[in-house]
């Protein structure tokens, strides 16, 4: 099942996630009222693995080929998918930051095992992006199993798991986010926004969602294209007005560990079920290619942004904004060089090599 549609939104998440770190002070960021929305980059994170979950589905879910999944190839191709550009970026981070290795011997075992997310004080020490591939790493560790069990015993138990999930960690977050004990970028700071199992409510989510729509178990709307434009309307609207929520209801609210998931999947599933103009712009072949490089842009833009600091914003004065734009350009052509000579031709070649 294609789903072309879909694949720019990597892209604009991605994006998202950029502004997040580097355009803060640049437009349209600056403009008050759409910050929230345009520097959305934690919460684009938790879209990315409720999109990965339904994706899984679509590519994995085949009840009635059952005995032809293999775990072992599953994880093979995963590995195949992220770890190379993910070694790349994080050996580029690794050259610079040489002296912060040799001060704690365990920051380099724990992100080339993809473990950092799981110790608190460790997610961001190299490759500050490379924590959510730790949290993403689990969840393609855990998707054999969720696949077995629905194959096993349906759905039910797992829907049940899920919500149950959903209600406990917004439960943990809505409390320790707004306890006396929360301090930014303190270990229970690490453990509540970083750590897998805070995140795999979402992930869970789309993968049911993902066996739901390929299963024809949700039916299309009619005027389908109109609520697909509700949905980014509620979507936009949460993330501008957070600010304005929170002070309404008195404390924080956190969006990153799956509290709009349902917002998200709405989305999800009308743009998977689009058929019009919508569909077919999104379908583009040059905005699916930036959807397909939105991997190596999230994953390469600390190493590339450190390169372009001192090789150009360091020697040539420039307004902030024209530096993050240029910058943005060449991370752009960066990452698209990246997904077809480096990233793509090392998956075939694992895949290929290993497989067997």
């Amino acid at each position: 099942m294609q789903l072309d549609q879909i694949t720019f939104t990597r892209f604009i998440a991605a994006l998202s996630v950029v502004f997040f770190h580097y355009g803060m002070d640049v437009f349209p960021a600056n403009i008050p009222y759409l910050q929230e929305a345009v520097t959305a980059g934690p919460i684009a994170v938790n879209y990315f693995y409720i999109l990965s979950g339904f994706i899984m589905a679509i590519a994995y879910y085949r009840p009635q080929q059952q005995a032809s999944f293999s775990k072992w190839k599953y994880w093979l191709a995963r590995f195949a998918r992220i770890y190379p550009v993910y070694l790349l970026a994080l050996l580029l981070i690794a050259v610079v930051k040489y002296k912060t290795l040799s001060e704690d011997v365990l920051i380099l075992p724990l992100h080339l095992t993809m473990l950092q997310a799981w110790v608190p004080g460790y997610p961001i020490t190299l490759n500050t992006p490379g924590w959510s591939l730790s949290v993403e790493a689990f969840f393609y560790l855990c998707f054999p199993f969720l696949l077995l069990s629905i194959y096993k015993h349906g759905t039910y138990r797992l829907v049940i798991f899920a919500v149950a999930l959903w209600f406990v960690t917004q439960f943990i977050v809505l409390m320790l986010h707004n306890s006396d004990q929360y301090i930014a970028k303190s270990l229970l700071h690490d453990f509540l926004f970083y750590n897998p199992i805070m995140h795999l409510n979402a992930f869970i989510a789309g993968f049911l969602t993902g066996v739901f729509f390929k299963g024809k178990q949700i039916k299309p709307l009619k005027n389908n294209t109109f609520w697909l434009l509700v949905s980014v309307f509620i979507i936009t609207a949460l993330l501008m007005f957070r600010p304005s929520i929170e002070s309404m209801i008195g404390f924080k609210i956190a969006y990153s560990n799956g509290l709009i998931a349902p917002a998200f999947l709405l989305f999800i599933v009308l743009l998977s079920q689009e058929k019009g103009v919508i569909a077919s712009a999104l379908s583009n072949k040059w905005l699916v290619l930036l959807g397909e490089a939105s991997f190596s842009l999230y994953i390469l833009q600390k190493p590339l942004h450190g390169v372009y600091d001192k090789l150009i914003a360091n020697r040539i004065e420039l307004p902030e904004i024209l530096h993050f734009y240029i910058f943005l350009v060449l991370l752009i052509i960066a990452s698209i060089l990246s997904y077809k000579y480096f990233e793509t031709p090392m998956r075939i070649f694992i895949n290929n090599r290993y497989r067997a």
